[in-house]
């Protein structure tokens, strides 16, 4: 598919000017026309004051407890990836280069609608590994995917049993129904592929059972009982590692938070980062500062604690993970990944 010079042009038009593209759009700069004109009221000289003060130290520490989740991410896709390709699992690169493609994927993610970093991270391994096809690897991406809202699902419903055991925070009924109700759909999911996926193969065309065949087996593969609890434990070191990011971010503006509003606002943005504007632009900061509103925080620290953490979230991944994007693919493979 990216060998014809032609199809890459007719794919990133129908991305890019499809109606869901301009529907999206349009719904983020009206959105961002809301938080702005509901933001005016705040001082924004302060805001900036605040972003002056912040401890370096603990505001590094945000930075590297980020960081280290991609390390963690790319141990776990490896895994996932040993699993679809059982018979090259020697071909695969070491975990750097799964973390450096995870960053890379992120970055493009973060410039570009549709997500389409998701695509490129399959894309770019089908690269890097000797005789593994794109599809397989995109069922990859799929599965680590959907592990990462299966571990979100978890820790939101352990987080509101504690919460309502302690009557810290007076939570929503609607947080919780919504967390059961995506664990019941992504559960039923995954138990309708592998219980039907062989018979809706033979549904497809031929053209297309290939394609289906190697994408719902390698997402299936991605939940063998055999790795799926040290991939699920990898999972939710990663997000630990993001929850300590987001509660270091506060630390460093001295502002006073729960810390079970800390685990309730990382989620969330995680969420809203899947809608299909660069990095949920406009929508995470709108519905990352609204949920701290909600909980109490005043204006001021909220747009100020949003817009630190986005600074790390979002631009830093567009300067590093561009830079590395732009290395990786200048000479082919940094020089610092190597296979083992």
């Amino acid at each position: 598919m990216f060998r014809n010079n032609n199809r890459p042009k007719l794919l990133r038009q129908k991305s890019f000017f499809s109606r869901t593209t301009i529907f999206v759009s349009i719904g983020g700069i009206l959105l961002l026309i809301f938080i702005f004109k509901n933001f005016l009221d705040v001082r924004w000289y302060e805001v900036i004051t605040n972003l002056k003060s912040v401890n370096l130290q603990l505001f590094f520490l945000a930075f590297l407890s980020y960081y280290l989740s991609f390390i963690v991410r790319g141990y776990r896709w490896k895994l996932i990836c040993k699993s679809a390709i059982p018979n090259n699992d020697k071909n695969l690169p070491n975990i750097l280069s799964f973390s450096g493609i995870i960053l890379m994927g992120w970055f493009a993610n973060s410039i570009a609608f549709m997500r389409l970093g998701d695509a490129y991270r399959g894309w770019i391994l089908s690269k890097e590994i000797n005789k593994s096809s794109f599809s397989t690897l995109i069922g990859t991406v799929i599965a680590e995917r959907v592990q990462d809202i299966l571990v979100i699902i978890f820790i939101l419903l352990f987080s509101i049993f504690f919460i309502q055991r302690s009557n810290e925070i007076d939570l929503p009924s609607w947080i919780f129904l919504v967390s059961v109700t995506l664990l019941i759909i992504v559960i039923t999911g995954i138990s309708f592929l592998k219980k039907s996926g062989s018979y809706l193969e033979k549904l497809l065309p031929p053209k297309i059972r290939t394609l289906y065949s190697k994408i719902y087996k390698s997402i299936l593969s991605g939940f063998s009982i055999r790795n799926l609890p040290t991939q699920f434990l990898l999972g939710c070191i990663g997000w630990i590692l993001e929850i300590l990011r987001f509660y270091f971010v506060a630390e460093s503006m001295n502002i006073d938070i729960s810390i079970w509003i800390i685990v309730l606002t990382t989620l969330t943005s995680s969420i809203l980062t899947t809608i299909p504007t660069p990095g949920g632009f406009g929508f995470v900061e709108s519905g990352m500062a609204a949920l701290l509103i909600l909980f109490g925080l005043p204006d001021l620290a909220a747009v100020s604690l949003v817009t630190i953490d986005r600074i790390i979230s979002w631009l830093s991944v567009i300067v590093f993970g561009g830079l590395l994007f732009s290395f990786w693919h200048i000479i082919k493979r940094p020089i610092f990944f190597f296979k083992k």
